[in-house]
């Protein structure tokens, strides 16, 4: 174990699963196609209850990584074309940068500002800058994803809405001096807020669900069936996000037809009781007009239905789906996953 920011000790597993969340899914789902079956499991568990860790502890965390791979441990044997090679494509330029001249000079990896921010949520950030003027609103925003950006624009008094928007209009080119002096003095303002007990947003569970997402179906299957065995809520939690039973609808026909031959009826009906009109038909074209015909008649006579029932019902469903996936029988991935 090792301290984090506030001298807490951080266990090897958190650090870890803070690593993971903090490179992103393409990087994390490289490195957990390398680890055990019992390590994969808990981190699964523990990556989705991390909600929040502080800019120190991360770059603590990456630093603590350069480190073991410059000592030359015999345990993590790689070299800084090692790990360029790593990150290269799924790490942007400039982080790339900071990372490998960290690596040359031995010295810590300092996250820069906009990064901080863009692990804020956006109450945080206004909080941060709602007294700035509105320049130097428009500069900070300027920077932020536009998602997040309009979000933060929104809790500001329509009149300060508007200054900002025309300012943010305007902007061509910032001197470098005054882009230095905001980060310098909005850095500042970060660390004297997260020394009051804030962190960083850490959005572990979308992450993970991103990052199986990520994964080939075999290993993203063999995750999700050790959730449920060993932690039923969280599966549930996860399996909500990762794969709704509406995205069946962007299936082909003949991985519908391979779904029909592998599910129980009752399920089905249960399951098309609770579905859009475009799903329902969807599973209907794909059957003979006989069954879909009987089918619609006994989803009208089943009359109401509790949700939970459904949705158990849909669940079964998506897992026959997995199941199919993973033995190559039918392909849940998208067309952008596809190679011709």
């Amino acid at each position: 174990m090792s301290k984090g920011a506030n001298n807490r000790v951080i266990s090897g597993l958190d650090r870890a699963a803070i690593f993971l969340l903090s490179v992103g899914p393409e990087v994390a789902a490289g490195v957990l196609r390398h680890i055990d079956d019992q390590g994969l499991v808990e981190l699964a568990k523990r990556m989705p209850q991390i909600k929040e860790v502080s800019a120190q502890t991360i770059e603590e965390i990456y630093t603590e990584f350069i480190q073991m791979h410059r000592s030359g441990d015999a345990f993590v044997p790689s070299s800084a074309l090692d790990i360029h090679e790593l990150l290269r494509d799924v790490v942007e330029p400039e982080r790339l940068q900071r990372i490998m001249e960290s690596l040359e000079d031995g010295g810590p990896i300092r996250m820069p500002v906009w990064e901080k921010l863009a692990r804020m949520d956006p109450g945080t950030i206004f909080n941060l800058i709602k007294d700035e003027s509105a320049q130097t609103t428009a500069v900070i925003l300027g920077r932020l994803e536009s998602e997040k950006a309009s979000a933060v624009i929104q809790l500001f008094p329509q009149d300060k809405q508007m200054a900002v928007v025309i300012r943010m209009a305007r902007i061509e080119r910032i001197k470098g001096d005054v882009t230095r002096d905001i980060e310098a003095a909005l850095d500042e303002q970060v660390n004297r807020h997260q020394g009051g007990g804030s962190g960083l947003a850490m959005n572990g569970m979308d992450q993970v669900v991103e990052i199986l997402k990520t994964l080939d179906g075999k290993s993203s299957k063999f995750i999700l069936d050790n959730l449920k065995e060993h932690d039923q809520g969280l599966y549930e939690q996860v399996d909500s996000q990762l794969l709704m039973f509406e995205d069946f609808t962007d299936l082909d026909g003949r991985d519908i037809q391979a779904i029909l031959k592998n599910v129980q009826s009752e399920d089905l009906m249960r399951a098309l009781k609770g579905a859009s009109d475009e799903l329902r038909e969807h599973f209907f074209s794909n059957m003979s007009s006989r069954a879909a015909d009987i089918m619609r008649e006994d989803i009208d006579a089943m009359g109401g239905l509790k949700v939970s029932d459904v949705e158990k019902a849909q669940r079964a469903i998506l897992d026959v789906a997995r199941t199919l996936d993973s033995e190559g029988v039918i392909s849940l991935g998208t067309q952008e996953d596809m190679v011709y």
